[in-house]
């Protein structure tokens, strides 16, 4: 049997945790710039994915209508 890595989050749980839509999460590992995988019927991503692709974002390309305030 397969085990999760501990920081493992459902796309989900990934989106309310760090703000983000669950439609683009998915888009984000279709597109390779977010590392997931699928369990059955489920995808999920690790907390340090997550991290790692917040901190490679640009802020100047977000529109500043998406941008979340602070």
């Amino acid at each position: 049997m397969n085990k999760f890595p501990a920081d493992t989050l459902t796309l989900s749980e990934a989106g309310k945790k760090y703000g983000l839509a669950l439609n683009s999460l998915h888009i984000y590992i279709r597109n390779g710039r977010l590392k997931g995988f699928k369990r059955g019927s489920r995808w999920y991503t690790t907390d340090r994915e997550m991290k790692k692709y917040l901190a490679s974002r640009d802020l100047e390309k977000i529109p500043k209508r998406y941008r979340k305030k602070a």
